[in-house]
This record gives C-alpha cells, sequence and structure tokens, in this order.
C-alpha cells in the first residue's frame, strides 16, 4: 500500500468516526442537537464529535502531504467546512 493510499484510508476512516459521532449525538439530544451543539462549542470540556472533526481535518492534510488533491475526497456535506479548516491552518 502506497504512502498515498494510506492517507486515504485515513481520510476515510476519520469521516467515518465523525459522521458516527455526529449520528449518535442527534440521536441523543434529537431537537435539541443544534443548542446542545453549541453549548459544547462554548464550553471548556471536551467536546467527542470536535475531536473527531479535527482527526478529519488532520487526515485530508496528511492526504494532501502524501500528494493527493482535496478535491479527489467525497467528504460528502462537510467538505466546506474542512476546507475552511485547512485554509486557516
Amino acid at each position: 500500500m502506497t504512502a498515498l493510499e494510506r492517507a486515504r484510508l485515513e481520510v476515510d476512516e476519520a469521516l467515518k468516526a465523525y459522521e458516527a459521532c455526529v449520528e449518535r449525538e442527534e440521536a441523543q439530544y434529537g431537537p435539541e442537537y443544534e443548542r446542545v451543539t453549541f453549548m459544547e462549542y462554548e464550553a471548556p470540556a471536551p467536546d467527542p464529535c470536535a475531536e473527531a472533526f479535527w482527526r478529519l481535518v488532520r487526515a485530508v492534510r496528511g492526504y494532501e502531504e502524501a500528494g493527493g488533491h482535496r478535491d479527489a475526497l467525497d467528504l460528502k456535506g462537510h467538505r466546506a467546512r474542512v476546507y475552511e479548516a485547512l485554509d486557516k491552518g
């Protein structure tokens, strides 16, 4: 397996982990999901979905460093947010 293939696999795994985290939180909080995620964003406590998101961002950065192009990745509905995080550095 090449470095690029390993990096692509890491992106796929990170994306699945992030989406699973969001699904769990949506199921747990139901209609309060948006309010709860805002409160988590404002709180000093660790947010598991934020950690999963940053793992995804790091995986995409690793994919680019391995020679891949971010446009080749299917980041589903998360593309804009991931790109924004990447561009901010």
